[in-house]
């Protein structure tokens, strides 16, 4: 049996105006629930929900319109062992379920109480199943938050993963960019210096050249039978031939 300390959803009716057509629970807070459920029943229709507390109880009524009569399901529940967004989703499930029996002539006009014998056993259930499932709700709260923990590091792991795999990327553009640089340099100081070879070598023939041209012509040399004859300053003194053959 469930302890009375752990439950969730305590009491719960169904109403048509103010006749309560089934109500199933019960009082283990020493009549605490009893008097929530008749604040709760006392309230006013609204277009939605209504609440009221007291003590560490808590109470909520929903309100369904329908032409001359106004329908109404509520709950007394302890927020220390089910949460108010699981009592209310109860509540909802309760007017769906009571959907089809809103149009029989019983629910529709019998006396207090006309359908305790047929639904308030299935009240009963469905209390047991939300405070059931009221605790599952609890631990599935606990896990997702652990999971959306997880899945915010995870993402900010992935994101810092991105951005180190940006850096890496750019760091290896950088470097493939200086080593182009500097092979473009190393190739262009090459050219340069092939380039001042060529002019030099251009340069210092142009020079040999000029020089041969000043200097050659005064050193004709003829092949005579006793061996060279080079005319001599002798020679250039005297306005003769520049070099001559010698008889025999």
């Amino acid at each position: 049996m469930e302890d009375p300390n752990k439950q969730g959803i305590l009491w719960a009716a169904v109403t048509r105006d103010s006749t309560t057509l089934a109500e199933a629970g019960q009082d283990t807070h020493g009549g605490a629930v009893l008097a929530l459920a008749k604040k709760i029943l006392a309230k006013k229709p609204s277009p939605g929900w209504e609440f009221e507390r007291a003590g560490n109880l808590r109470a909520c009524k929903f309100h369904v319109h329908e032409p001359g009569k106004v329908w109404a399901v509520c709950c007394v529940y302890a927020p220390g062992n089910i949460p108010e967004i699981q009592a209310k989703g109860f509540l909802e499930k309760i007017i769906l379920l009571t959907e089809p029996l809103r149009e029989t002539p019983a629910w529709q006009n019998g006396p207090t109480l006309v359908a305790q014998d047929s639904f308030a056993p299935t009240l009963l259930q469905r209390m047991q199943q939300a405070n059931s499932g009221g605790k599952l709700a609890m631990v599935s709260k606990q896990v997702g938050e652990v999971k959306e923990l997880m899945n915010s590091n995870i993402e900010l792991l992935l994101e810092n993963h991105h951005k180190l795999d940006e850096l890496d990327e750019k760091a290896s553009v950088m470097n493939r960019m200086a080593s182009q640089f500097q092979k473009r340099s190393m190739q262009a100081r090459k050219f340069q210096m092939w380039q001042q070879a060529k002019f030099g070598m251009a340069t210092g023939t142009a020079v040999t050249v000029g020089v041969a041209v000043v200097t050659v012509p005064p050193l004709v040399a003829v092949m005579g039978p006793g061996g060279w004859a080079v005319g001599g300053a002798a020679a250039l003194g005297t306005g003769a031939a520049v070099g001559y053959r010698m008889g025999r």
